[in-house]
């Protein structure tokens, strides 16, 4: 099997989902385990094309459909109504609306794969500039009031998808207040850790220190919380075990002032990724934009998607 694949929008976050459970929190591990490096598992989780056989594999340990995951089949839940007397002109027909969909779902690709890229970036610079173990960014959705699952440092190397629930954890009650907050060792002697034990439960992670700041644009409206946990010590040694590597002291007033003078370099960017991701997220769900009540046409949609990508990737240049 030569050829590549890619996962289609609507089943990327049920990949990330389910990858996320798999790993839980071992990404390099896991990706070590198939065989393959964790750019082509990131590649995958980004709905990017990788080599066909990879692709079946990571399916298979998923315990996904590979054929339904690519597109290439409907879901199991899906109903198929049976087509009776199709002409030839009408086959025509159901061969140009599979030809649009298929269009409209590659370009769809193409943003949500520089979208992941872009976040990627900001996340690993916010997260050198505090020497924070592990930083998440994550977006408001202000359609829905929610924090969004986006793309986060998995400590490793690597990334990984993270759901925020939009009622609990650090990150949500900063962006509720608009301030941010700022705990030092040791977290869970906070009356507020209690998300973050869960979550460490889960991974297997431990999380000492945590700051999270909201991000706001010139409006002062929210636009994305970030998150950075555990400030690593000046010359730790990577070898050595979390708690060894961690400073006591938390993240200080110092990196909180150097955090403030970069949001501004950010915000902007930040914005046209808040805007990317509700654009993607409607697409998903819906499978069509609507604006004013009526319908975006496909060829416009199309227009639209390729122009934010373009925007996207001119401003990954500049990071």
């Amino acid at each position: 099997m030569s050829k590549a694949f890619s996962v289609h929008p609507r089943y990327i976050q049920e990949v990330n989902l389910a990858w996320r459970h798999k790993s839980d929190g071992r990404d390099r591990e896991l990706a070590e385990k198939l065989g393959l490096s964790l750019d082509t598992v990131d590649f995958f989780l980004k709905g990017q094309l990788v080599n066909g056989l990879n692709f079946v594999e990571i399916c298979q340990t998923l315990d996904l459909e590979w054929r339904i995951i690519a597109g290439l089949e409907p879901h199991k839940t899906q109903i198929s109504l049976p087509v009776v007397g199709v002409s030839e002109e009408e086959g025509t027909s159901h061969s140009k609306l599979d030809s649009k969909s298929s269009t409209v779902d590659h370009t769809l690709n193409g943003l949500v794969a520089a979208l992941c890229e872009m976040l990627s970036r900001l996340t690993r610079k916010a997260g050198n500039l505090l020497r924070a173990d592990r930083t998440s960014i994550f977006l408001l959705d202000r359609d829905r009031q929610e924090l969004g699952s986006l793309i986060a440092e998995d400590g490793k190397g690597g990334s990984l998808t993270i759901d925020m629930p939009a009622d609990r954890g650090i990150a949500s009650l900063a962006a509720t207040s608009l301030k941010s907050i700022n705990i030092p060792f040791d977290v869970y002697d906070d009356p507020r850790s209690d998300m973050a034990k869960i979550v460490d439960n889960r991974t297997g992670y431990r999380t000492y220190t945590i700051l999270a700041w909201p991000l706001l644009n010139e409006k002062k409206d929210l636009v994305a919380v970030a998150q950075f946990i555990n400030k690593l010590k000046p010359n730790y040694n990577a070898k050595d075990i979390l708690f060894m590597r961690i400073d006591p002291f938390g993240f200080t007033p110092e990196d909180e002032a150097l955090f403030t003078k970069f949001v501004p370099s950010i915000i902007q960017i930040l914005e046209r990724c808040q805007f990317c991701y509700q654009l993607a997220q409607k697409l998903r769900e819906n499978g069509v934009i609507h604006s004013g009540g009526s319908v975006f046409p496909e060829a416009e949609l199309i227009a639209q998607l390729k122009r934010q990508e373009q925007h996207l990737r001119k401003s990954l240049e500049r990071i």
